[in-house]
């Protein structure tokens, strides 16, 4: 009996995902245990970053000296972040997205690059919460929410597994129930 190759798929993902090293890459005091070594980002962030600035040009768009897109996270973190949202935003308008991430950089002061794309992922996958969140913490009723912080590995997992249960699912209704009918 051969076996499908959704099953093949799910049996890759999950001996991929079981064989990955876990470390702790930020915070020694986090409440997350453990975190994947391969969402880790190199190198010292300095507080005294740049910060993007209005296009002469065109004062609607914004350029950074320091920082473009490619030093970007890879797309794989938003999806595993904040959903396919952020992911679709960020595969069919670049532009926007990388727009959008300097702004909130620009307008918030924020010289974390990665930590102004974290914000910039939670707006485009739910707009009213993000907008929410924040106004909270302008009026001091909520503290101040971090969305760069290192992706929990339990979620990782489950997110990985779960995603590969239902692309075999859809994969083997459509190839039993559309194609062979």
């Amino acid at each position: 009996m051969s076996r499908s190759p959704f099953a093949s798929l799910l049996c890759l993902t999950l001996l991929l995902a079981s064989s990955m090293a876990f470390t702790n890459t930020r915070n020694p005091h986090s409440r997350a245990p453990t975190s994947l070594a391969i969402f880790k980002r190199g190198g010292a962030k300095s507080a005294a970053a740049k910060l993007p600035k209005p296009d002469p040009a065109n004062p609607d768009r914004f350029v950074s000296t320091t920082s473009s897109s490619a030093e970007f996270y890879p797309e794989y973190i938003s999806l595993l972040r904040n959903g396919p949202l952020p992911l679709i935003t960020r595969i069919t308008s670049p532009d926007k997205y990388e727009q959008a991430v300097f702004k909130y950089q620009f307008e918030s002061k924020e010289s974390d690059l990665e930590e102004a794309q974290a914000n910039m992922d939670a707006f485009f996958s739910a707009p009213d919460v993000w907008a929410d969140q924040k106004m909270r913490e302008q009026k001091g009723e909520r503290e101040v929410f971090r969305y760069a912080k290192p992706l929990e590995t339990e979620k990782v997992l489950l997110s990985v597994i779960w995603g590969s249960a239902v692309l075999f699912a859809i994969g083997k209704i459509i190839w039993k129930g559309i194609l062979h009918f």
